[in-house]
């Protein structure tokens, strides 16, 4: 995740600044964005009549966690510096050529596989963007499906996990045509401000705004106590609410939470999180093939932070300018919304803490940390990721294969 992702308070009330000028912080880092300037997109309307193929039945056939688990080794082994300062002394364009070579190894034509290159400038500095671009042309090519992953960065839970599971998923579902036309994008630069996936968002025409259902975003997977789906327009201060006060274009969130129940997967949403910490103390028990999402709504925000309504997040990763852009989104993360450093309020219940145990990590935190490696995961939690891909991956596929 980026500096900018559900994690990097500190650091995204610097580079949002820079980096997008429609954001504004006030002294007490609240955030908001002109009324008038997320668009609907007509591709949202789609969602309501979408179903999916994948079922509690099949559910097997479309997981494909053993790969991601051999790819998450892989990266995590041979891969471990994939960071986007300085990629000409590091492994980020190994990295980049690698995932191009599992998927032309997989059977993807070279056509289908483009690599996005261009510099942008941020704060005076000029970085080289790489995104690697695959299209598969559905049987309906009048509209299409997002998913994204970020590939830079040093850590295993950011962003190997989420990069591993994208590809995994590419690869597995080779020989099954989507019913829409799915682009896989694996973003450079996201832990530099989100650099490349608002390059690859900005550039789009209205035309592929308006005829992309939704995007799903991949990012630490692996950490977190809570593995967890979001959506909806981010809102700080009671912006975005629609008259039920939940946040606005969030069908694609609810969307993949009925997926999720016709999985067999439980959901622990909204409506189950809604003042649970507020009458316990504390996040409810850690359940093995649930999903949960962001805790904190209108009517019971976190304690000691303005946060995103829940199922919304905090625009700090990949998804965030396709939000702008008005496509509804999916976002993949595991943390932990229900914990809190001791006589601190900044991080207190905002997703940034990946773990209660504070003796762990650097007090909970493994992004962005030194502690983010493949040895701390498999030894601190050993099956967590595994257990979180056994839900993503299914669901992604679900979402991926909707008609």
């Amino acid at each position: 995740m980026l500096f900018l992702h559900a994690k990097k308070i500190l650091a995204a009330i610097t580079i949002i600044v820079m980096t997008a000028p429609i954001t504004s912080f006030a002294t007490n880092n609240r955030a908001e964005l002109p009324e008038d300037h997320i668009p609907v997109s007509k591709a949202s309307a789609v969602i309501g009549r979408l179903t999916s193929p994948v079922t509690s039945a099949n559910r097997t056939a479309y997981d494909y966690t053993d790969k991601a688990m051999e790819y998450l080794e892989y990266i995590g082994t041979h891969l471990k510096d994939r960071g986007s300062r300085t990629p000409d002394s590091n492994e980020h364009d190994k990295a980049a050529d690698w995932i191009v070579s599992e998927l032309k190894a997989a059977g993807y034509d070279d056509d289908r596989i483009v690599e996005q290159e261009a510099e942008v400038e941020r704060r005076n500095t000029t970085y080289k963007v790489r995104n690697i671009i695959l299209t598969v042309p559905g049987e309906d090519e009048s509209k299409q499906i997002i998913a994204g992953a970020h590939y830079d960065g040093d850590g295993v839970g950011d962003n190997c996990s989420g990069t591993a599971l994208l590809l995994a998923n590419a690869v597995g579902l080779k020989n099954k045509k989507p019913h829409y036309t799915v682009k896989y994008i694996f973003f450079d630069a996201e832990e530099v401000g989100l650099i490349g996936s608002t390059y690859y968002a900005e550039n789009m025409t209205n035309e592929e705004v308006n005829k992309t259902i939704y995007m799903i975003n991949l990012d630490a997977l692996a950490f977190g106590d809570y593995a967890n789906v979001y959506g909806g327009a981010y809102l700080y201060g009671g912006k975005y609410l629609l008259d039920d006060n939940t946040p606005a274009e969030a069908e694609g969130y609810y969307y993949a939470m009925q997926n999720a129940k016709n999985l067999g997967i439980k959901v622990q949403g909204p409506k189950e999180l809604d003042g649970y910490f507020n009458r316990n103390g504390t996040g409810p028990a850690i359940e093995n093939g649930t999903l949960y999402t962001n805790p904190w709504t209108y009517a019971n925000p976190a304690p000691d932070n303005s946060c995103a309504f829940s199922p919304a997040t905090i625009p700090q990763s990949d998804h965030r300018e396709f939000m702008l852009r008005g496509i509804p989104y999916i976002y993949f993360e595991a943390t932990n919304w229900f914990a809190a450093f001791e006589d601190d309020d900044l991080y207190a219940y905002t997703g940034y803490i990946e773990t209660y145990d504070q003796s762990l990590g650097d007090n909970g935190m493994f992004m962005n940390t030194e502690y983010d490696t493949l040895e701390n995961l498999e030894s601190i939690f050993p099956g967590r990721v595994e257990a979180h891909y056994h839900m993503y991956s299914p669901l992604l596929s679900s979402l991926l294969l909707s008609e």
